[in-house]
């Protein structure tokens, strides 16, 4: 069956984003350094994103413009090329249109939804980010593989934390980790068993 596979960068204190930005966007060998390290994770499957309403604008807004701009970096179209070709599932139910190709609105209860789409053949289904949107995955405990890159950060007042409250402590296998020159660790989780308590 076809697995949620979250890949996403957090501060030490769990923010998912905040205004002045922690991602080292700029650093490109780091993120040739990351995506040789996703090769060996459930990230290196995937055939479907799957995006919250914020994402997929700030994504359709960016991608689909590196990818037709010759000054963009070549390693950063050849990105913008691959995500343009990969089927996009948005989540929202204020999203009138989603323009960006190979772009599906789906609007019915989360659960649900994801339990159709791991149904259907195909590899795995990556979230690339996002905030509201991870975090109701992971508190209805739909994500199986967990990609975190901790970024040495401290955010302090947490505008965008990744995790809010749950119902009963969850637990994760912790399979490796991965150290990178500019201090971000790059952890990998797989769903734990359901806690009783």
């Amino acid at each position: 069956m076809r697995e949620v596979v979250l890949q996403m960068h957090i501060t030490l204190d769990g923010a998912a984003d905040t205004k002045d930005g922690f991602v080292p966007i700029m650093d490109r060998p780091y993120w040739k350094e990351l995506a040789a390290a996703l090769k060996e994770t459930a990230a290196s499957k995937v055939d479907t994103l799957l995006l919250g309403k914020g994402t997929y604008q700030q994504f359709a807004g960016f991608w689909p413009k590196t990818a037709a701009d010759p000054a963009s970096p070549a390693d950063w179209r050849e990105q913008a090329r691959g995500l343009d070709e990969t089927p996009k599932v948005v989540f929202s139910k204020s999203l009138s249109r989603a323009d960006w190709r190979g772009s599906t609105i789906v609007r019915g209860d989360l659960g649900t939804e994801i339990a159709r789409l791991k149904r259907r053949p195909g590899k795995n289904m990556l979230v690339p980010g996002g905030v509201a949107f991870p975090r109701a995955l992971i508190e209805q405990d739909l994500v199986d593989e967990y990609l975190l890159s901790v970024v040495p950060v401290i955010s302090g007042p947490r505008r965008y934390p990744l995790f809010g409250p749950l119902a009963r402590p969850r637990t994760l296998r912790h399979l490796r980790c991965w150290t990178f020159r500019n201090g971000v660790v790059l952890h990998q989780y797989r769903r734990g068993r359901k806690s009783t308590r």
